[in-house]
C-alpha cells in the first residue's frame, strides 16, 4: 500500500459545532449601536439646551463603551481557536477598513468640493473604529499574557493624554482611550454578567441612570465639547492641566461604567423581535455615517421643524433608529455585504490548509457578523 500523500496528512479537522447564539449578546450588541447611531445624530444639539446635553452626552459616554467591552468579550482566546486568528481578522477587519477608509474619503471630497490625498492610515469619520479594533485585537496575546491587564490599560490610556496633541495615524487617541474597555471585555466572564441580571440590580439600574444623567447635567456646562466622550482630545488639545484630564477621565469611566453596567442589566435575556438585527450591528456602524453626513451637510439641521429640542430630538431620534433598524435587516447585509464582509477565498488560504497542519474554521460563512466579530 502506497504511503499517504502529504495532502491527505493536511486534511481539515471537522469543525467544532456552533455554539448556540445567546439573545442577550445580540439584544446588547443592537441596542448599544442603535445608541450610537443617536448620540451621532444629536450631536448638533449639544449647544440647544443643558438638558439636552446632558442626554446626549450620558448615551454617548456609555453606549460605544458598551459596544467595545462586547468586542472584547467575544475576542477572547477559545479552545480550538489561535488567539489571533489572521483569516478573520483580514476579511472582517482590515479589508473592510481598507473599502470603507476609501469610500469615506471619496464621499468627504464630494461633500467638500475638493481632491485630497487618501491617507489610509489616518481613519476618516467612523473608520477608526474598525483600526483600533484590528489593533486591539492583535494585542490580545499581550494582554492575556498579564496577570492584571485591566489596571496596565487604564495606565496606558491615562499616560495618553500628556501628548501634545493626539496624532491622526492610527486613530492614536480613541485607539488608546477606550483601550481599557476592549480589555474589560477580555477579563469578565458569565458570572460577572450574571450578577447584572439579578432582581436587586435591576431593579436599581433605573435609580443609577438616572443619577449618571444628574451628574452628568451637573458637569455639562464644562463637557460642551464632544471630545471628552469621543476620546478625541490630549489635555493640551481640551485646554486643561493634565491632573485635571486624567481626573475628568477617571470621573467619565466610573459613570460610563455604572451607566453601560445599567443599561446591560435593563435588557431583556429572551429572543425579542430585534435579536435578529444584532447580528449585522457592524452594518450599522459602518454605513450610517453615509447618510448622516448628507443629512449634516443638506442643513436640515437649520430647518424651522427643528428649531426647538422638544421637537428636534424625538424627530431626529425616529429616523436615527429607523435608519439603524434598517441598515441591519437581511435585504442591506446582502446589499452591502459586498463592502461590510467581501468574500476572500481568492485571498486566503481555504480552511484546514495552512501549512502545519488542520485549523479551526475561518470566516467566510457568509453569515452576518457584528463588531466583535461573532457570526
Amino acid at each position: 500500500m502506497s504511503a499517504p500523500t502529504a495532502a491527505a496528512t493536511r486534511t481539515a479537522a471537522p469543525p467544532a459545532p456552533r455554539p448556540e447564539r445567546q439573545p442577550l449578546f445580540d439584544n446588547a450588541k443592537f441596542a448599544a449601536v442603535a445608541l450610537v447611531v443617536c448620540a451621532h445624530t444629536w450631536m448638533p444639539l449639544l449647544a440647544a439646551d443643558r438638558t439636552v446635553a446632558a442626554a446626549v452626552l450620558t448615551i454617548a459616554a456609555f453606549s460605544m463603551p458598551v459596544f467595545i467591552t462586547l468586542c472584547g468579550y467575544f475576542a477572547r482566546p477559545r479552545p480550538g481557536r489561535p488567539p489571533v486568528d489572521g483569516g478573520r481578522l483580514i476579511s472582517q477587519l482590515a479589508v473592510p477598513y481598507l473599502v470603507f477608509q476609501v469610500l469615506y474619503n471619496l464621499v468627504g471630497m464630494a461633500l467638500e468640493r475638493r481632491l485630497a490625498p487618501i491617507a489610509l492610515l489616518e481613519p476618516r469619520w467612523l473608520t477608526w473604529f474598525l483600526l483600533s479594533l484590528l489593533l486591539w485585537r492583535l494585542s490580545v496575546p499581550l494582554w492575556t499574557a498579564l496577570r492584571h491587564p485591566l489596571p496596565v490599560a487604564v495606565l496606558v490610556a491615562a499616560g495618553s493624554g500628556a501628548m501634545a496633541a493626539f496624532p491622526e495615524e492610527l486613530a492614536l487617541g480613541r485607539t488608546l482611550g477606550f483601550l481599557p474597555w476592549f480589555v474589560l471585555g477580555l477579563v469578565l466572564r458569565p458570572g460577572h454578567l450574571a450578577v447584572l441580571r439579578r432582581r436587586p440590580v435591576r431593579r436599581a439600574a433605573p435609580y443609577a441612570l438616572a443619577a449618571v444623567f444628574a451628574t452628568v447635567w451637573l458637569a455639562a456646562p464644562k463637557l460642551l465639547n464632544p471630545g471628552w466622550v469621543e476620546y478625541t482630545g490630549s489635555a493640551a488639545e481640551l485646554h486643561v492641566g493634565y491632573p485635571l484630564w486624567v481626573a475628568v477621565r477617571c470621573a467619565l469611566g466610573g459613570l460610563s461604567l455604572v451607566a453601560g453596567a445599567a443599561f446591560l442589566a435593563l435588557l431583556p435575556e429572551r429572543r425579542t423581535r430585534w435579536t435578529a438585527l444584532g447580528g449585522a450591528s457592524l452594518y450599522v456602524y459602518l454605513l450610517h455615517g453615509l447618510p448622516l453626513k448628507l443629512v449634516q451637510a443638506s442643513g436640515i439641521y437649520h430647518a424651522r421643524a427643528l428649531h426647538h429640542w422638544y421637537t428636534a430630538l424625538p424627530l431626529l431620534g425616529a429616523c436615527a433608529l429607523t435608519l439603524a433598524v434598517l441598515l441591519a435587516t437581511g435585504a442591506s447585509v446582502r446589499f452591502f455585504g459586498p463592502l461590510v464582509q467581501p468574500r476572500l477565498g481568492w485571498l486566503l488560504r481555504p480552511t484546514g490548509t495552512v501549512p502545519g497542519g488542520p485549523v479551526p474554521a475561518g470566516p467566510g460563512s457568509g453569515q452576518p457578523v457584528g463588531a466583535d466579530g461573532q457570526a
